[in-house]
């Protein structure tokens, strides 16, 4: 075998070598990729390094909202925001008091407070009523020595 056929030889499989490489590079793309998501536990913020820093307290915080056993569910009557809280046993709980904040998603607009009353045991409806597209509400419940923070999207037709 002389040696440009040792040199075409070695080369025949060139492209072979190139695309197994690009496969290797995708399979990691997307498992990396996949994990990302799998793992994004859904929370936004506006200074993500300080709130990084001090993780520990974001988790011991929702430790303590979980051990409440709370279940706050949020609904639309119209255009007027409802939010229900309910106990560990699913009954409706009494004497809360709720604090909130609605803004857009997307936009400009300052957060605004959102004023809740009572309608029923647990059951909470807004004054206002919302102009139609998405809303975010920021809402904060406290009773019983207990404070549960979450927020919702409410989606306005």
């Amino acid at each position: 075998m002389s040696q440009g056929e040792r040199i075409g030889t070695a080369w025949r499989f060139f492209p072979w070598y190139v695309a197994g490489g690009l496969g290797f590079v995708v399979v990691v793309n997307f498992v990396m990729g996949w994990t990302a998501v799998q793992t994004f536990p859904g929370l936004a913020t506006t200074h993500g390094f300080a709130e990084s820093n001090g993780y520990d307290r974001v988790l011991m915080a929702a430790d303590r909202q979980a051990a409440l056993g709370w279940t706050v569910r949020d609904s639309l009557d119209g255009t007027h925001p409802v939010v229900t809280v309910a106990g560990r046993a699913g009954a409706s709980l009494a004497g809360l008091r709720l604090e909130a904040t609605i803004a857009r998603p997307i936009g400009e607009a300052a957060p605004a407070p959102l004023a809740l009353h009572a309608v029923g045991p647990g059951r909470y409806e807004a004054d206002a009523a919302l102009a139609p597209g998405a809303w975010d509400i920021d809402l904060t419940v406290t009773a019983e020595g207990g404070e549960y923070h979450t927020t919702r999207r409410l989606i306005v037709r």
